[in-house]
């Protein structure tokens, strides 16, 4: 197997940086954008000539409150919420892509989707083509063939699924499902494994590696910890969690397997794109990265990024134009503002010309890792190399060590960068500063 990663070169430069799905980052949200400013916002991007499309994020976190009926209460305070900004935008634009996000939103019951989706039909226009992108987080002990055409029968035609049994059950469990999905023109679910589970070692990771290359998913995401859907789990029979044999890996453990996951991977024919992202080499990611299409958003890489995003739920962001618009953090001022008949914003941040050429540049690393010069100083009117001038002397210990290429017309990321492209894009961030807390390391 070919060794292209270097896990103490990876190592040195996996730091805190934020994980670049919206720039600037949320710590530079002041509170002094309101709700009117967004409205405003709303009603300009409706005059366009051509208005942009929408995708909707729509957050469900794990806990709801000590109330029994908790995650009823919070979708009905959704549902007032989606009605509030669809009042805001014209019905001709339809959303496009739609993401239920959030450790809660794989547990949801199906009349509980159900709710959720009439409501959006009533206030927006979802797109029913089969170029929409409607996703829904879950786990395998969630979804069966008849769970999975219900969730179709919603609108739903994306799924991505928590991997952390390797057994045979749970393998079974993953062939039926993915047969479903063919039979029913789906894409094949997006799997995602955890690797900082406790009992991970790397003979039962490559294990697992070989059982998921024989069913040829089309994505396969890698990331560090578990982040969704614990309630999926139950302890016992038919639902083992390998946390319960064992330590969780150290740091250098969790690179190695990294590195072990993604080598195995690229030799079995799949594509990295970008962080722990794998696609086969026929997904629309791939084309979509080499003509510069791909972004990567509040959650993943997504081919829509010339859209209108609508967030609802607590903490939710929207990005309408310019500006980047937050909702009450905390369950009871969301409910409060809502229950003021207000929209539930609390802050945001209209982006300035120097964020706008940043954010152009973060973007463009993200997305598809190579930013030409020319493409940057037609749209903005710069001379990069001037405009940029600290920053690309910052890059040259990057690219001594070969994570990127400095060339006279572009700046491209080589294979080993592209699984830390928001340490290279955190160069670009003019307002960063290493010592704010709560970012994203690959490990």
């Amino acid at each position: 197997m070919t060794r292209f990663l270097n896990p103490v070169l990876l190592g040195k430069h996996d730091r805190p940086a934020p994980d670049y799905g919206i720039f600037p980052s949320l710590v530079r949200f002041p509170a002094k954008l309101t709700a009117d400013d967004y409205r405003l916002a709303a009603h300009g991007s409706n005059e366009d000539p051509i208005p942009k499309p929408l995708t909707a994020h729509v957050h469900v976190p794990a806990r709801l409150g000590h109330e029994v009926n908790g995650a009823a209460r919070y979708l009905s305070y959704l549902k007032h919420e989606i009605a509030l900004q669809g009042s805001l935008f014209d019905v001709d634009r339809c959303i496009e892509q739609l993401v239920l996000t959030g450790n809660g939103a794989g547990c949801l019951g199906d009349d509980q989707l159900a709710g959720l989706m009439t409501e959006l039909r009533r206030h927006f226009g979802l797109k029913r083509s089969r170029d929409r992108d409607f996703s829904l987080r879950t786990g395998p002990n969630r979804l069966s063939p008849q769970r999975l055409a219900d969730l179709i029968a919603l609108g739903f035609n994306r799924f991505n699924i928590d991997i952390r049994d390797s057994g045979a059950a749970a393998i079974e469990r993953l062939v039926e499902i993915q047969a479903a999905s063919r039979q029913a023109y789906l894409h094949p679910p997006t799997l995602e494994l955890a690797l900082r589970l406790p009992g991970r070692t790397p003979a039962g990771f490559s294990a697992l590696l070989e059982h998921l290359v024989c069913l040829r998913p089309e994505r396969i995401t890698l990331s560090r910890d578990v982040g969704h859907c614990t309630a999926d789990w139950p302890r016992g029979s038919g639902g083992s969690v390998p946390g319960d044999q064992g330590g969780t890996p150290e740091r250098s453990e969790t690179l190695a397997l990294l590195v072990q996951g993604i080598e195995c991977l690229v030799a079995e024919g799949y594509v990295h794109t970008g962080m722990g992202r794998l696609v086969l080499s026929s997904d629309t990611l791939v084309a979509a990265q080499r003509r510069g299409w791909s972004q990567r958003c509040l959650e993943d890489y997504h081919l829509h990024g010339d859209a209108d995003c609508i967030g609802f739920g607590v903490g939710a962001i929207s990005h309408v134009a310019d500006g980047y618009y937050q909702n009450g953090r905390k369950l009871p001022d969301y409910y409060a503002r809502l229950d003021a008949g207000e929209l539930a914003i609390c802050r945001g941040y209209e982006l300035n010309a120097d964020d706008r050429v940043r954010r152009d540049v973060i973007q463009r690393l993200m997305g598809s890792g190579d930013v030409p010069y020319t493409a940057i100083e037609k749209r903005h009117r710069i001379v990069f190399r001037n405009y940029f001038a600290p920053e690309l002397l910052a890059l040259q210990e990057m690219a001594g060590d070969g994570l990127v290429d400095i060339r006279r017309d572009r700046i491209a990321l080589t294979p080993p960068g592209r699984l830390l492209p928001n340490r290279l894009a955190m160069v670009f961030d003019g307002a960063f500063s290493e010592s704010k807390p709560r970012y994203l390391q690959m490990v």
